[in-house]
């Protein structure tokens, strides 16, 4: 769960479309920026909301609650989230998992009931003033500080994935960047 005006959202949207991406494939991805009045405003990221993914290995479903976009002093809802997952981020985004001053925060990920990811992974200001296309360069130089955190963010969360994809496709989880950080995830 996120929403398109939250920067942490954004930030964290690069690492999982990375991750994502060595499962499957994404359809209708759209490169959008948070909000203009928000911390680390005008963040080059994707939307999720009208986008597909197909994978052979896993399902992803994604919610953008809101839009960049300000009415009437709130941001405009987009997708609202179903019973069951308003029920799993009740339940798990926040104490004893998270810090109580993040309960309810977003980006919100559940894998499977069994990894959580609540608020950006790495730092939002290394994205910040770049546009999308300079980001995706960036993603590509092991050097830079963006793709240090997007990258091993994203490394992060295929570990993650490989867990409850019993290490499907092996040409990814036996990959020894993502076979080292499994016995660190919690």
């Amino acid at each position: 769960m996120g929403a398109e005006y939250c920067p942490y959202c954004a930030t964290e949207r690069w690492a999982l479309v990375v991750a994502l991406s060595r499962f499957g494939s994404f359809t209708g991805l759209h490169v959008i920026q948070s909000a203009s009045d928000d911390a680390f405003p005008n963040t080059q990221t994707f939307t999720f909301h009208g986008s597909a993914y197909r994978s052979a290995y896993l399902a992803f479903d994604a919610v953008e609650l809101e839009t960049n976009q300000r009415a009437h002093g709130s941001y405009t809802k987009l997708d609202p989230p179903t019973p069951e997952q308003r029920r799993l981020m009740l339940t798990y985004d926040g104490p004893p998992y998270f810090n109580p001053s993040s309960t309810g925060g977003i980006p919100f990920i559940d894998f499977g009931g069994r990894y959580l990811v609540s608020g950006a992974s790495f730092d939002p200001s290394v994205l910040q003033g770049k546009s999308a296309e300079s980001i995706a360069n960036e993603i590509a130089d092991p050097s830079t500080a963006v793709s240090q955190g997007a990258v091993g963010t994203a490394n992060a969360l295929t570990a993650a994935i490989c867990g409850l994809t019993d290490d499907k496709p092996s040409t990814i989880c036996s990959d020894p960047a993502i076979v080292g950080i499994r016995p660190r995830l919690k």
